[in-house]
């Protein structure tokens, strides 16, 4: 019996010592479902590098970012905090939690936080960004705008910056001083349509209607999206009685905003002046639904319910005003020229007799506190977030690692200078359409064009090898925690089959799969590898192993680019070894996709992947040749017409490109039309 206790202990002592070896590879993995948005599974495989290593600081910051991701703001603060006892000289842990405590609205702690990071990196720009925020947030202008000029002197060309700016100047009554500094943003970069509405709100201010109106055309010329610009352009309409613009300036901030109870009463105030009473009905009755407090609505409903004799509601809308402002004598008027015209003179009197009998004390009414109601058309005045302060809102994905963005993100992404330079710029800022890979899960958009069916693909899950129906998509979805103990379960069941049949192709690319979806790359190429080596021409292995390695040098070089933002001569050598191997990967990933097309040349996604690829490599014009190619196999291929149209721009070939972004808005990639607008300019 002893001898079976020893052999047991002994068999333990194994299996956790196999675990500390896999550890740093368990990390690897959960970074990598980091890194590709998969936040839940990414936790398990941090919790399991926790449980067996509590000492390391590293697993603690990653989960505590993939918290922050979730929203679990508390959960994040409480592992940097863990992450920080284990590991005080760690400025991202100060970073993450700085950001955490920041939307917890512990503004203090969080400004402490990014000022102990800063201490590390005094020159990030991402911890001024974030410390200025939330000093902004804590009504600290004066110290937001020290953070911001010390922000501007490290990136003087980040225009945008001087919106914020002149919001902080507005927030410190330094008018003169706020102009001045939308003035320069519109120098800078007219192109922007928040740097003409920033102005416009101030003239707006001033009462200068003309030079207001001027501006809010000028930025919805450049296509604002922010529907307060709408809505003070429709109320200038108004005063000047432009209505029918005033009218489509509404309509057209409906759109952009369906939840605005401001948009709607403008409106309805506009449709009930020119005598549309139904619609100005129902927009007010939308106001309502949107914000029961706004009594100026009321007023309005009940007027119009009168219009159209629907004398009750309009006695009831009456009466809810009368509870809240005793003392409001159109609504008594209200309710007797209600009651009158419904034949209840009665009724009629008696309002009319108590409306009268507060005219008359009105002056002790007055000084009693008198009640009004003005019904008018009402500013949009909040201050929309520009580019900068958004960037606060969305957590770097790389927090984990030492960023120091000051050669990135510093560019005006609407620059106006040369065409060229300002399309370069705004490529940057663009993200390519994504690779098409093969997965069990997808997002579906009927609106795209692209056809997903392929016969090889079709015939496959036809035969019934894998767990689940194989699918062609651009746009993967992130497991559910369900769903990740599923496949994790099915590795361990086609693990037990692979000891019974190590010679099946196919149960080794089941398996490949399995581990992809689990974000286990380096596992997902090893079954690749030999379900190849067992079948020369298994087209659908060399797709999927070509777009796994690309995922793994995508992490490998981002993580490897946050790492080194302040690389010095000493550590150069050290980084030509990394970037050799992901040149050798890259040829590896080409390798693959010519092998698909070799063996299926109508297989458009091959051509499409690799175009991508070699944009990431510079290598614009093969790559346009193969969003070509690509084309020519499926002439709906919306993602391949947006993304040459983007390479044709980023090369100055403007007439091509735009173009190409015309195709992918008929084909539903309605965010072209935006671009199109701005590489007009």
């Amino acid at each position: 019996m002893k001898k079976v206790y020893f052999i047991v202990i002994c068999l333990l002592c194994q299996v956790v010592a196999m675990a500390q070896l896999n550890t740093e590879r368990i990390l690897t993995i959960g970074q990598n479902a980091l890194y590709f948005e998969d936040y839940v599974l990414s936790i398990q495989y941090f919790n399991q590098v926790i449980k067996i290593k509590p000492y390391l600081a590293e697993p603690y910051l990653d989960r505590a970012i993939a918290k922050i991701q979730l929203g679990d703001y508390q959960g994040a603060d409480e592992d940097c905090t863990k992450a920080i006892e284990i590991n005080p000289f760690l400025p991202q842990a100060y970073y993450a939690r700085g950001f955490a405590r920041r939307r917890m609205t512990f503004y203090d702690e969080a400004i402490a936080d990014f000022t102990k990071a800063l201490e590390f990196s005094p020159n990030s720009l991402y911890l001024l960004m974030n410390r200025m925020d939330a000093l902004d947030l804590k009504k600290d202008y004066k110290g937001a705008m020290t953070d911001l000029d010390t922000y501007l002197k490290l990136s003087p060309k980040t225009y945008n910056l001087l919106y914020e700016k002149g919001r902080l100047q507005l927030e410190l009554k330094d008018t003169v001083a706020a102009e001045s500094s939308f003035n320069l943003y519109i120098q800078k970069d007219s192109i922007n349509p928040m740097a003409w509405s920033a102005r416009a709100i101030l003239r707006m201010q001033r009462n200068d209607k003309n030079g207001a109106l001027s501006d809010y055309s000028q930025a919805i010329k450049r296509n604002s999206t922010y529907a307060g610009d709408y809505i003070n352009r429709g109320i200038i309409n108004v005063e000047k009685k432009n209505y029918k613009q005033a009218l489509l300036d509404y309509n057209m901030a409906v759109k952009l905003d369906k939840n605005s109870a401001l948009i709607y009463y403008n409106r309805g105030l506009l449709r009930a002046s020119l005598g549309d009473y139904n619609n100005a009905l129902t927009d007010l009755t939308t106001v309502l639904k949107l914000d029961t407090t706004m009594t100026e609505a009321l007023l309005q409903k009940a007027l119009v319910e009168s219009e159209l004799k629907d004398y009750r509601a309009a006695i009831k809308d009456f009466k809810k005003i009368i509870t809240k402002y005793q003392y409001f004598v159109p609504a008594y008027f209200g309710v007797a020229q209600a009651e009158a015209a419904m034949g209840n003179q009665k009724a009629a009197f008696q309002y009319q007799q108590m409306a009268t009998n507060i005219e008359k004390n009105k002056d002790y009414i007055t000084r009693k506190n008198r009640e009004t109601i003005k019904a008018e058309n009402k500013l949009a005045l909040n201050n929309q977030k520009s580019t900068t302060s958004k960037k606060t809102e969305m957590f770097n994905r790389f927090a984990a690692q030492n960023i120091d963005d000051t050669d990135n993100d510093t560019e005006s992404k609407y620059s106006n200078d040369a065409t060229r330079g300002a399309v370069q710029d705004k490529y940057t800022d663009i993200i390519n359409e994504k690779n098409f890979v093969l997965t069990y899960y997808a997002k579906s958009d009927e609106i795209r064009h692209t056809n997903v069916y392929y016969p090889t693909v079709e015939g496959y899950n036809k035969l019934k090898k894998l767990s689940s129906v194989l699918k062609l998509t651009n746009n993967e979805l992130p497991l559910t925690p369900e769903l990740i103990n599923n496949h994790f379960e099915a590795i361990n069941e086609i693990s037990a089959k692979l000891d019974k049949d190590n010679q099946n192709a196919d149960i080794y690319f089941n398996r490949s799969l399995e581990f992809a979806m689990v974000q286990d790359f380096s596992s997902a190429i090893e079954d690749l590898n030999k379900a190849i080596t067992l079948r020369p021409d298994f087209m659908l292995a060399y797709f999927c192993r070509a777009n796994i390695r690309y995922k793994l040098v995508d992490y490998n070089k981002n993580s490897a680019d946050a790492g080194n933002k302040t690389i010095d001569d000493k550590t150069k050598n050290k980084k030509m070894a990394p970037e050799s191997k992901s040149i050798f990967d890259v040829g590896l990933i080409m390798g693959d996709y010519e092998k698909v097309n070799k063996l299926n040349p109508d297989f458009s996604f091959a051509y499409y992947n690799k175009a991508n690829i070699l944009c990431t490599q510079k290598d614009f014009q093969t790559a346009i040749s193969n969003y070509t190619k690509a084309i020519q196999l499926d002439a709906d291929f919306a993602e391949a017409y947006y993304n040459r149209g983007l390479t044709y721009l980023f090369i100055g070939e403007n007439e091509k490109g735009l173009a190409d972004l015309s195709k992918a808005g008929e084909l539903g990639i309605y965010k072209s039309y935006n671009l199109i607008q701005r590489f007009k300019k």
